[in-house]
């Protein structure tokens, strides 16, 4: 099968690589669309902690299943989305609640589906491995991964009704920040960015913007009455605007690190926000199952314009282009479709 292939930073290549063969309780997908995401550009810029090269790139996905291994509870042809990772279910993070955490989950995982087939664990069959409705065009079904992670960084903050979000970043995430926000009764939600296409994106979903840069914290006070924002989401990963977030918040507000920032990644903070200004700093990695399926549910019921997340499509020859047009925020997300 072709699959697109990173053999380190700044090398991708479209090769023909062995098609994946299902084992006991596993499944091999024929893959409809799947989606660029961040990760996979850091991935390629820098690498990750979790991923070792070479790899086949892609995580987010739609497609129906092809081979079904003993024991999966799935038929070929059945049309399916999943989670990314698969969590045991057994240790202490995935007893109390945080299967998101589970230090295992990672070694069990769907990546590769930048390719014609991709193989499905049996930990991801059992418990993420979610069907997809008939009516849910496969590059929104796709979106289930980074909806359910903006879900889960929603539920690190409490209740955000009739309060101030500012939004750090314009990207995909940043977009999905702003439309649940604005779904779920934020009083005002001010995105800064740097990319004005990006921008117009978050502005046709009710957010105010503004420019990101020098002087950003006087423009917000302004905005504010010169209180800050109740809720800062920092979505860029750029480790010195993560490092200026709690001088944007309120007091008594709350900061979201909800982007990943390099390994070994140090922040300087204040303290004194912290300690006198009772700022809370918050962070948020991945997402449960639970928040998978009520992700999957919000992209079946028509709540995420999908429109304006997937904004291009490609067979995988074209990645070369894709990968520049991503990078340049000319796309929000663009669907190869293998």
């Amino acid at each position: 099968m072709r699959a697109l292939v990173c053999d380190g930073p700044g090398h991708v290549v479209l090769r023909e690589v062995p098609e994946p063969e299902p084992g006991p309780g596993e499944v091999v997908v024929r893959v409809e669309a799947t989606l660029t995401c961040g990760t996979d550009l850091k991935l390629v810029r820098r690498g990750h902690p979790k991923v070792s090269f070479p790899t086949v790139l892609g995580h987010e996905f739609c497609g129906r299943i092809a081979r079904v291994g003993e024991g999966a509870a799935f038929a070929a042809g059945e049309r399916v989305t999943s989670v990314v990772t698969g969590a045991c279910g057994e240790c202490r993070d995935c007893r109390e609640g945080r299967p998101n955490l589970c230090s295992t989950a990672f070694d069990h995982r769907v990546w590769g589906t930048w390719a014609e087939y991709v193989r499905i664990p049996a930990r991801i069959v059992a418990r993420g491995l979610l069907r997809v409705p008939s009516s849910l065009p496969s590059s929104s079904a796709a979106l289930l991964d980074p909806v359910a992670s903006v879900l889960r960084g929603l539920s690190r903050v409490g209740d955000v009704a009739g309060r101030t979000a500012l939004v750090l970043g314009a990207g995909p995430i940043a977009l999905l920040f702003t439309i649940l926000l604005t779904r779920r009764g934020a009083g005002r939600v001010v995105v800064a960015g740097r990319n004005a296409r990006r921008l117009a994106a978050h502005a046709a979903e009710g957010a105010e913007t503004v420019a990101a840069g020098e002087g950003l914290d006087e423009r917000v006070r302004s905005l504010t009455g010169g209180h800050g924002a109740d809720l800062v989401i920092e979505a860029t990963g750029d480790q010195a605007v993560a490092e200026g977030s709690p001088a944007l918040a309120a007091r008594g507000g709350t900061v979201l690190l909800f982007a990943g920032l390099a390994h070994g990644a140090r922040l300087a903070v204040l303290a004194h926000r912290v300690h006198y200004d009772e700022v809370t700093i918050a962070g948020s990695f991945h997402y449960t199952p639970a928040e998978a399926r009520q992700a999957l549910d919000l992209l079946s019921r028509g709540e995420i314009p999908t429109e304006h997340l997937v904004t291009g499509e490609s067979p995988l020859d074209g990645y070369a282009a894709v990968l520049e047009r991503v990078a340049a925020g000319d796309d929000m997300k663009v669907a190869f479709l293998p």
